[in-house]
């Protein structure tokens, strides 16, 4: 049976000094302009724009996921989880509402999809790459900080001894760390996961709601869980593993 192990690196945002410890030959990082990697990897690997990869969309207790692209009304919208199809190679604007924990509060995090995976024909469904807001994510952007997730296929050799679920090495990094290449190196970047306080207004530009890839809403209860993604589901492993806080601005 196939098996994906999918991995993830946070980085909590500092000032904007803190870009200068990247290293300059890597030409992008997580701060470069949201949308700027998944646009290059598109002009680069002229993805497929019929073909849409999967995302689950995962929120502490219950919620509703809506997603925007390029344009002020979302797409649509389901309760979480929530499993997306989008493009890869495009920015998308979220809206997450009605969540238990975090009553009366709506965040707008933007998922930048770097990359897709290629999962046995009529198989999609059962490999999402998985979007895991937790609640410490919620609580630090609610708070005036910008926490980033960066979240990637692991190489093999290296999934079968550091297992997401178990292993003790460190998933944070500074703002000053290259993020992107740290990914690439452990594996295949797919994601930029990016939570911040930052609210629209009637004068937000499209751009603000994403660079207008197709959406499309499947039904998570079509889905075979059956051992096809090993993701980071158990949030207090994530959260031991995964989380820290840094003040910075919001995006």
């Amino acid at each position: 049976m196939t098996l994906l192990t999918i991995g993830g690196l946070v980085i909590l945002s500092g000032t904007a000094d803190a870009q200068s410890g990247a290293d300059h030959y890597h030409p992008l990082s997580q701060n470069s302009p949201p949308g700027q990697a998944a646009a290059w990897l598109n002009y680069l690997r002229k993805y497929d724009p019929s073909w849409l990869q999967p995302l689950l969309i995962e929120v502490p207790g219950s919620g509703t996921v809506e997603v925007f692209s390029g344009a002020n009304h979302p797409v649509g919208a389901a309760p979480a989880p929530a499993l997306v199809a989008a493009n890869a190679g495009h920015l998308y604007r979220l809206r997450i509402s009605n969540m238990e924990q975090f009553p009366d509060v709506e965040i707008y995090p933007t998922v930048e999809l770097l990359d897709r995976l290629h999962p046995p024909a009529g198989r999609e469904n059962d490999f999402p790459i998985p979007v895991i807001l937790t609640a410490d994510d919620i609580r630090t952007a609610l708070g005036g900080q910008l926490v980033t997730r960066v979240v990637y296929l692991e190489q093999p050799q290296l999934a079968q001894v550091m297992d997401p679920l178990r292993r003790e090495i460190p998933q944070s990094m500074t703002p000053a760390e290259n993020a992107l290449k740290e990914a690439d190196r452990l594996g295949r970047p797919m994601a930029i996961l990016r939570i911040g306080g930052r609210q629209p207004s009637p004068g937000s530009p499209a751009s603000f709601y994403g660079t207008g890839g197709m959406i499309q809403f499947r039904d998570a209860a079509d889905r075979n869980e059956g051992g096809a993604v090993v993701r980071m589901k158990n949030h207090a492993v994530l959260q031991r593993t995964a989380v820290g806080a840094a003040t910075g601005p919001t995006r």
